[in-house]
């Protein structure tokens, strides 16, 4: 007998081709939601974390409506230009403005799966068709999770997670191998500052109050690097900065790290200063503010995003 299977079947959102448009234009137009084909396999009913998800999330349409409104806002939505009686005050002057225009992925479906697997979950496109994305969901982290005292958050915290996986870029359409990857920690640290965005904040991410307490690597990944470009877009840049570095993967990929032979590298041109300047800036930040504030706003990436052991409550 097949798993049982949902299916929501809206039209899909038209896409800007990339190639065709001038980058530093500046719009004023809402991007529009996705609307994905959606569906949704319990691998077994009989397992109490399909009985535990379905309680915590009655209606995963929504939830997944919503979740896409935070990736568009917080990676497709760059600043709208200041009316001619606003004053526009940037947050640097060390940078160009955040502005860009959006260009939403063509993810056609998005299935969600349940299933008895290890780790917590991971997100991975089809082999025929990469627009058709797979999340899948461990049934043993659903029932780790409702030990934590909010487990709805923490499942939709995940699902925040993989489901930016699917919408956001990470070199530029039919590449190939000629273009570098960027790491798989400013991936995994793009997915979380949504996650960090949309106010999914788990348990066990620890704020860093002062350098020492950063991690040892700018891409560290996950909440680390999240904390990171956290603060280069609220603090040293401003609005619209971390859909600006998505944008920019996408239209030439993350070309030169660092200065080389006089040319600029990736973070230079985008945020007028390389990424060790940069990532020093957010120490000496930390070091002289503390914590930031916490209530400012509240293709195959198989990441285990957090071992439940090291946020279960100690007595659980």
């Amino acid at each position: 007998m097949s798993p049982p299977s949902a299916t929501i079947s809206p039209a899909t959102t038209p896409q800007h081709d990339p190639n065709s448009e001038d980058p530093n234009k500046p719009i004023d137009t809402p991007t529009k939601l996705p609307r994905p084909k959606l569906r949704f396999h319990i691998n077994d009913l009989r397992h109490p974390g399909s009985n535990a998800f379905i309680t915590l999330v009655p209606n995963l349409p929504s939830t997944v409506d919503n979740t896409l409104a935070a990736i568009i806002e917080h990676l497709y939505n760059p600043p709208r230009p200041p009316k001619h009686d606003e004053a526009c005050t940037p947050i640097t002057s060390k940078a160009p403005t955040p502005t860009f225009i959006p260009s939403v992925p063509a993810t056609r479906s998005v299935t969600v799966f349940l299933r008895d697997i290890d780790g917590v979950a991971y997100t991975t496109g089809t082999e025929l068709d990469d627009d058709h994305k797979e999340i899948h969901i461990s049934l043993q982290y659903i029932l780790t999770a409702m030990k934590l005292s909010n487990p709805r958050a923490e499942i939709v915290g995940v699902l925040t997670h993989e489901l930016v996986h699917c919408y956001q870029h990470t070199a530029p359409r039919q590449s190939g191998d000629s273009v570098p990857s960027p790491p798989g920690g400013l991936i995994e640290g793009i997915a979380d500052f949504v996650r960090l965005k949309a106010g999914f904040i788990p348990p066990h991410w620890k704020r860093p109050s002062c350098a020492k307490e950063r991690a040892e690597k700018w891409d560290q990944g996950y909440q680390h690097t999240a904390f990171f470009l956290e603060w280069l877009e609220d603090v040293r840049i401003g609005r619209g900065a971390i859909g600006m570095l998505n944008d920019r993967l996408l239209r030439v990929g993350y070309m030169g790290e660092e200065s080389e032979h006089g040319s600029t590298s990736f973070w230079e041109e985008l945020f007028g200063l390389g990424i060790k300047g940069l990532w020093d800036e957010y120490g000496k930040h930390l070091d002289k503010h503390g914590k930031m504030p916490t209530d400012r706003h509240s293709g195959n990436w198989e990441d285990e995003i957090a071992t439940p052991s090291e946020w279960l409550p100690q007595n659980a």
